[in-house]
Formats: C-alpha cells, sequence, structure tokens
C-alpha cells in the first residue's frame, strides 16, 4: 500500500522526504511510531538502543532523532549530549513515561529540541516534528463520513497510540479498555468496524467477539493479541472473528486488513 494511499488528505510540503530515526528499547512502541511515522509520509528508520542509534548517525543522513529516556547501556539524555557533541544542529526530541518535570529539564538543559511525554498524540508529535524541521501540513476538507472504529485494549498506551493513527488513517476512532465498556458503546452508538485485544480483565476478547456476533452478525471484528500461541489465528476465525493480527504489526497490514473489510461491507458480502 503505497504511503498516499494510507494518508488520503494528509499532505506533507517539503522539498525532499525528512529521514527520521527513532530511538527505543520498547518493541512495541517503536514499531508502531516508526510505521506511523512512515504512512505520514516520513522516511523513517530505528534502533533499539543508544549505541545502534550512534553507529546509524555514522552510517546515514538525518534530519531528526527521536530517542526514550529510559534505555540500558545509554540513556536518551546520553544520547541527546553525545549526538549534539557530534552535530550541534540535529534536532533531537525527547520523549518519555517517567518523572516529567525532572526529565523535562535535565533534557532541555542538555539541548533536546522539544519534549513529551507518553502516552502523547500522535498529532501532538508531528506538530513538534513540523516545528522543527520547518515543514507545514495541509488538511484538505473530507466530505464523506469516516469510518467509525471501536478499539478494545486494557493497555493505555497502546490502546491512545492505536488510535492516533487510526485517526492519522482517515477513521474515526473511539476507545474502551475492556470487553463490558465495548459492549455498553455497541448499545448506543453504531460503529462500522471493532479492533480487540485478546487478553483483557472482565471479558477477554473472544468472549466479546462472541457477544458482538450474537447482537450484531454483520459487524466485522479484527482480533489482535500478543500471544498468539495461546489463541491461534484459526481459534479466533472459528470463534467468528473477520481478521487477526499478531503484535507487533505494521500499521499498514491492519489499514489494508480493515479497508478490505470495510469494503467487503458495503458491497454487502
Amino acid at each position: 500500500m503505497h504511503t498516499d494511499q494510507i494518508t488520503e488528505g494528509l499532505k506533507i510540503e517539503r522539498k525532499s522526504t525528512p529521514r527520521v530515526l527513532v530511538v527505543d528499547d520498547d518493541e512495541r512502541i517503536r514499531l508502531l511510531l516508526v510505521d506511523t511515522l512512515s504512512a505520514l509520509g516520513y522516511e523513517t528508520l530505528s534502533a533499539k538502543d543508544g549505541e545502534e542509534a550512534l553507529a546509524l548517525l555514522d552510517a546515514e543522513k538525518l534530519d531528526l532523532v527521536i530517542a526514550d529516556v529510559r534505555m540500558p547501556k545509554m540513556n536518551g539524555i546520553s544520547l541527546l549530549k553525545n549526538i549534539k557533541s557530534r552535530n550541534p544542529l540535529l534536532p533531537v526530541l525527547i520523549i518519555t513515561g517517567y518523572n516529567f518535570t525532572y526529565t523535562k529539564d535535565q533534557a532541555m538543559e542538555s539541548g533536546a529540541d522539544g519534549f513529551l511525554a507518553k502516552p502523547f498524540r500522535i498529532g501532538k508529535i508531528e506538530e513538534l516534528m513540523r516545528r522543527v524541521l520547518g515543514v507545514k501540513a495541509i488538511t484538505e476538507e473530507k466530505p464523506y463520513r469516516l469510518k467509525k472504529i471501536l478499539v478494545v485494549d486494557d493497555d493505555e498506551q497502546l490502546r491512545n497510540m492505536l488510535l492516533e493513527i487510526l485517526g492519522s488513517l482517515d477513521y474515526l476512532p473511539i476507545g474502551v479498555e475492556d470487553g463490558e465498556q465495548a459492549l455498553n458503546q455497541l448499545h448506543i452508538q453504531d460503529f462500522d468496524l471493532v479492533v480487540s485485544d485478546i487478553r483483557m480483565p472482565k471479558m477477554d476478547g473472544l468472549a466479546l467477539l462472541k457477544n458482538i456476533k450474537r447482537i450484531s452478525p454483520e459487524l466485522p471484528v479484527v482480533m489482535i493479541t500478543g500471544f498468539s500461541s495461546a489463541c491461534p489465528p484459526q481459534k479466533a476465525m472459528q470463534e467468528g472473528a473477520d481478521g487477526y493480527l499478531a503484535k507487533p504489526f505494521r500499521i499498514e497490514k491492519i489499514d489494508e486488513l480493515m479497508r478490505s473489510l470495510l469494503s467487503c461491507k458495503e458491497d454487502g458480502h
């Protein structure tokens, strides 16, 4: 799937595509951020720690670095100082989920060009990136109704990032943290598709799937899981799932799957 297909309504004006390095030891967050920025039109590379990041800096020409603070071997502040000693003009954004005030002060004093606390909205980091890169974004009017997607996941950080990603890909996502909340939402409003984690408290994803198919058999449901061995695709499909993805998955994959299911729903298949 081409970038211009999955980012309808969002265009980035620039002479050349900015190259962004994402540094985070959390694979799930790193891949989500890499795939999201790639879908938004940035050329994105990744590293799991500071040492790997510095090796890439020696080998590649980059326009921006986004680094987490807490990482093994070399933390984000040390990486920031190392980068600025090599190339003071290379913008570096620091992200963290820990000790916001102290870390922000430490990062800015060390030369960071921007700072965000996790979980953050994708729109916020995109806005910050545009500012330090000097590019503009133009959002065109969308005359069609956005497809409403219900996202069910008890992991708040991953849920919020998925909501932002789906929003940037021209969907209207609404998130809840468990199956009971999901059923309540399905009773009070219509959705075009449901994306649900499998492992959740109170009501797991398979129980939710059965309830959805009982009350709304035609509503497409995509199951996602980080424990594919415990619930393989065959089991989920036997229970009525319309799609299945194992974490971590590429954003292009869920976008392609959702568009296919929504197209089939419109065609009445």
